[in-house]
């Protein structure tokens, strides 16, 4: 659940409670806030700058400011003393590194090699090699075999594809009825409607008795029925109301919404906008029989959530 409002304990104990636990630090942080690395079985409290742990503080230096500390300052660590350093720095591995990663070498780094393959060369390996040229590098190729492409051009031309050619077409073309079928199968999709209709009108009607078949009849016992009129106005006065609405501008922290339900025995319930959907808690006030106010710690974003007002 998630809680968008300030909790004021009123120096009340918090009992049992269990900091955030995770293996690696909050991300978008906030100076103070707190939290339990699993990993270094620790807790840090972020400074505004860096997370520091709790039980270090103007104690022992922490991984952060021994880091911090070697960035800021002038010496420089021994190759030697940097576990796998020096092996990643191989050339072999180097070579690797670079042929299994998605960034290229440009071309005139490498000396000699715009002497050492030229355009024959390269149209020679081509034609003799198993490998083939993605039809993307070929320019313009794609825009040719592109479908729009052809069809135009199939278009433009005076050239005609067999319905044989293409595939299923001549089944498909088989199964299609004929504008005489279609309008058989519209006229009697109309009768039948028409005899359901008649059939339910008249089960509605025929329902009742002769004396309250039709609406002239209940108009006149509605009139005439002071009882039953009381009963009705009285149902729907009493009726529970709905108002929901989408709140959030991305400035704003408190927002008054109206509900006109004109009774300040409403329930109240703030939810996402968008899935899963989940309930949030905030301040909330029933400022009278028709507003309420709603209170958030930051602003939320353009309509993230949703208000529902039931009374």
């Amino acid at each position: 659940m998630n809680l968008l409002a300030n909790l004021k304990a009123n120096q009340n104990q918090l009992l049992e409670a269990v900091l955030h636990s995770v293996a690696v630090e909050p991300s978008q942080a906030v100076a103070g806030q707190v939290y339990y690395n699993t990993k270094d079985k620790r807790a840090y409290v972020y400074t505004g700058a860096v997370w520091m742990a709790m039980d270090a503080k103007d104690a022992s230096p922490t991984a952060v400011s021994i880091v911090k500390t070697i960035n800021d300052g002038d010496s420089l660590i021994n190759l030697d003393k940097i576990k796998d350093l020096a092996d990643k720095l191989k050339a072999t591995n180097l070579v690797a590194t670079i042929n299994s990663g998605t960034e290229n070498i440009n071309a005139d780094r490498i000396n000699g090699i715009a002497g050492a393959i030229t355009a024959g060369d390269i149209v020679t390996k081509i034609n003799e090699g198993t490998s083939k040229i993605s039809t993307s590098k070929i320019d313009g190729l794609d825009d040719k075999l592109k479908i729009d492409t052809i069809i135009q051009a199939l278009i433009a031309s005076n050239k005609t594809i067999p319905t044989s050619k293409i595939t299923g077409l001549d089944n498909t073309l088989a199964t299609k009825i004929t504008d005489a079928q279609a309008q058989a199968k519209a006229d009697t999709a109309l009768q039948q409607a028409n005899t359901f209709t008649n059939q339910r009108i008249n089960q509605i009607l025929n329902g009742a008795s002769s004396n309250y078949d039709t609406f002239k009849e209940i108009e006149e016992l509605l009139k005439n029925n002071d009882n039953l009129t009381t009963v009705l106005k009285k149902g729907i006065a009493d009726k529970t109301g709905k108002v929901a609405k989408e709140i959030g501008n991305g400035t704003a922290t408190e927002f008054t919404v109206n509900h006109n339900l004109n009774s300040q025995d409403v329930v109240v319930m703030v939810r996402e906008n968008k899935a899963p959907f989940a309930q949030v808690i905030t301040d909330v006030e029933v400022t009278d029989v028709n507003n309420v106010k709603v209170k958030f710690a930051k602003p939320p974003k353009a309509n993230e959530y949703k208000i529902v007002i039931v009374g």
